[in-house]
């Protein structure tokens, strides 16, 4: 399917959103895990044909059967109705309602966000990651879900901001694995440095500051300096971003978005018009 409508419309929410060691295992099977069920339609229906047949027994038949057996198998067939186009970041499902979401044993906490509807706090998330303190979800005026953010905990940082950048290369690296089409953008501060001119005469002069120079957490704080990374395939656009509070505080933020969600919106808008 062709998401290049949906890919420009991450982007440009992307420029909204932006301004907000070793991997661990639990990470790692958040962000690649790839071992989704299908739903078995010929298997549902023989647990269907099997129940029937059951029911028109005589009881003294019925004690023959292994029942715990086709509860686990009712239980199975169950947990293959997510397809993997739905399995979303720490165990959520994309495009699911804020009352399936909650039918998870997830606890949403309304979140006065200005510019998404509908949004909320997630906690008692079914693969939650260390890494990560909080969890927000949009579901929208659609009540679908089709917007995950996640903010990292807070590191006490050096000056050049060495922790965090080691954070976020290591999530840059999954992400770019689990996603692909990486793409990095660094906006460096100006900073005046003293140097010789063709006379030997010393001249001040405006230069770009580089990632993880001396003063690198002072910068991403002021807004003078900005780090981030998008991804993308065909079904989700990620954004990898750097952030640092007012104590001085580092932390990662990143923004999952579905693209054909947001497609299906566009269309709907289309069509309307």
């Amino acid at each position: 399917m062709k998401t290049s409508s949906a890919v420009i419309l991450f982007f440009m929410l992307l420029c909204g959103s932006v301004a907000l060691a070793q991997a661990p295992d639990t990470l790692r099977s958040v962000l690649l895990d790839e071992s989704v069920v299908y739903v078995d339609e010929e298997e549902s229906a023989d647990a269907v044909d099997a129940a029937r047949k059951l029911l028109r027994e005589r009881p003294q038949t019925l004690r023959k059967h292994n029942f715990p057996k086709l509860r686990q198998k009712s239980r199975a067939d169950s947990a293959r109705v997510i397809t993997r186009s739905q399995a979303a970041p720490f165990g959520l499902v994309w495009g699911s309602s804020v009352n399936e979401t909650r039918n998870q044993g997830i606890i949403l906490t309304a979140v006065g966000e200005k510019d998404y509807v509908n949004s909320f706090t997630a906690a008692k998330l079914p693969k939650p990651v260390a890494d990560i303190d909080k969890v927000d979800v949009t579901f929208g005026e659609e009540n679908r879900l089709w917007r995950i953010l996640a903010y990292g905990r807070l590191i006490d940082d050096d000056a050049s901001a060495s922790k965090v950048l080691r954070e976020y290369k290591i999530y840059s690296d999954l992400l770019a694995k689990k996603y692909g089409h990486k793409q990095e953008f660094f906006t460096p501060a100006q900073i005046e440095v003293t140097e010789k001119d063709a006379k030997g005469k010393d001249v001040t002069v405006s230069k770009d500051a580089p990632i993880g120079n001396p003063d690198f957490l002072n910068q991403l704080q002021q807004g003078t300096a900005s780090l981030y990374s998008t991804y993308y395939n065909d079904e989700v656009g990620a954004a990898l971003a750097i952030n640092v509070d007012g104590d001085k505080k580092s932390y990662i933020v990143i923004d999952y978005k579905n693209l054909k969600i947001l497609e299906e919106q566009e269309k709907q808008t289309l069509d309307a018009l």
